[in-house]
């Protein structure tokens, strides 16, 4: 027959885990509902889970707050490993555990009491308690308090004391950092290192007396660190909040683009994302 587990996350970041024997769940906020949640957060019967051989189908039951599977709405949908059931601002992970008599090893039932019968249940027993009692997560610290730099101080001089020169090697660094300013939604880093390069194009640019240029070079330098900085700040605390909730699913991406984003200057905080990232890793979420 099997078992339906569930991981219940709160908004307000408190996590529960339910049970329910069978094949079949019903949630929502009705008394007869397999797993209850607040009326206020879910309909009288909301969604429907059910075990068809080993795979987990989800159905919608109501449409207020609308039910959703990894932020795409749900009508009816099987339920993949990772997959987050969304309904209000609660998220569910669900997974299913198949009994083990259910198995084609079974050739002939066996009488109840037997040794044979008891022994067959041994690892459902062991099942159980792992997901009800066993926690090897290990906690993962909280971020160092101090700033993280993305970018140096200041810019440098210009390598090229000749004016052609410097010019010259001005337009180069600028028409490089144009090409990785545009890579940026793919790869982060390349936005950082795109403000040193117009950083250095302008003090160049200044070397060659070229005024419009340097401000033009300056300014574009200005504008990327500006939506850099407010990028990191806000993966910075999102972050923080993930991993308090232990929506470790969600964390790892943030994880991935502030190590990204503080590659350059590499700090206190970098190393930190670094343990983090193989602490993941050990929990199989990469």
């Amino acid at each position: 027959m099997g078992i339906i587990k569930f991981d219940i996350r709160h908004p307000s970041g408190k996590r529960e885990g339910a049970i329910v024997e069978g094949q079949r769940a019903l949630v929502g906020s009705g008394a007869h509902c397999d797993v209850r949640l607040a009326m206020d957060q879910a309909a009288h019967e909301h969604v429907l889970i059910e075990a068809v051989g080993t795979t987990l189908r989800a159905e919608a039951r109501a449409d207020h707050p609308p039910a959703t599977v990894n932020g795409v709405q749900l009508v009816a949908s099987a339920l993949s490993a990772d997959a987050m059931l969304g309904i209000g601002e609660i998220r569910l992970f669900v997974s299913f555990v198949p009994d083990a008599l259910d198995g084609p090893q079974i050739s002939r039932p066996q009488k109840a009491g037997s040794p044979l019968a008891l022994l067959a249940l041994i690892p459902i027993f062991g099942a159980l308690f792992y997901l009800l009692f066993w926690d090897t997560e290990s906690k993962i610290r909280p971020a160092p308090t101090d700033g993280q730099a993305l970018f140096a101080d200041a810019a440098g001089d210009c390598p090229h004391p000749s004016p052609t020169q410097a010019l010259a090697f001005g337009e180069e660094q600028s028409e490089i950092a144009d090409g990785k300013r545009e890579r940026m939604p793919f790869a982060v880093e390349d936005g950082v290192y795109a403000v040193g390069l117009y950083r250095l194009a302008a003090a160049c640019f200044r070397s060659g007396s070229d005024s419009t240029r340097a401000r033009e070079a300056d300014l574009a330098a200005q504008s990327l660190m500006q939506d850099l900085s407010d990028d990191f700040r806000a993966r910075r605390l999102r972050l923080s909040h993930l991993l308090t909730v232990e929506d470790y699913e969600l964390a790892i991406r943030d994880v991935h683009v502030l190590r990204a984003l503080t590659s350059e200057n590499k700090g206190r905080y970098f190393e930190w994302l670094g343990q983090v990232a193989e602490q993941l890793k050990a929990k199989g979420i990469q």
